[in-house]
């Protein structure tokens, strides 16, 4: 798992971190979804920032903007799920000018957010279960999009095969994962 990754899951795992139990177990539900709402309070915030740098113009401009809809919709409908939201502030890297380095990351955490929802399916039921596949088919959505553009800018550091649609099958993530990758990422 490359750095960028790991980073990512610490990151993601910031609104788990103090309700995951530490002890060996099985998270509750509640302690998924704040783990979810995290990822994607995190993903809106690059996306905000991805929108505001305007380092694209024409179409990987406006999936930028959709994409930055679909993050607040998703952390929208989790803060609904759970009944609260948390304050969470994040540190990221400074890579919204430069086209490469943003797609790299958005692949990165995009491919973190897909891995962590198909590990936490099994540990969710009824609407927190729908939802949570839900999201999970509109980031494996954006993963490809973001390689499609890495692609199309001739990304030196991709590796083969050469396409958008690069996975058979997606990878799960635990929960403890997740958290340990967010921590970079938070203050």
């Amino acid at each position: 798992m490359d750095a960028a990754r790991r980073r990512f899951l610490s990151l993601l795992a910031l609104g788990g971190v103090a309700t995951l139990p530490r002890a060996k177990g099985v998270p509750s539900q509640e302690d998924v979804l704040a783990l979810a709402l995290a990822a994607e309070e995190l993903a809106r915030e690059v996306y905000r920032r991805a929108v505001a740098a305007r380092p694209f113009r024409g179409p990987w401009a406006a999936y930028l903007e959709a994409a930055l809809a679909q993050e607040e919709e998703h952390a929208r409908r989790l803060r609904e799920a759970l009944g609260r939201q948390p304050a969470l502030r994040f540190r990221l890297p400074e890579v919204f000018q430069s086209p490469i380095l943003l797609l790299r990351l958005l692949e990165s955490l995009e491919e973190a957010f897909v891995g962590a929802y198909l590990g936490a399916l099994p540990l969710l039921e009824g609407e927190a279960l729908r939802l949570a596949g839900a999201i999970l088919g509109v980031e494996a959505g954006h993963r490809v999009l973001v390689r499609q553009a890495r692609l199309e800018l001739q990304d030196p550091l991709l590796r083969p095969p050469f396409v958008a649609n690069d996975r058979a099958l997606e990878q799960a993530l635990s929960p403890e994962g997740a958290r340990e990758a967010l921590k970079p990422y938070l203050p």
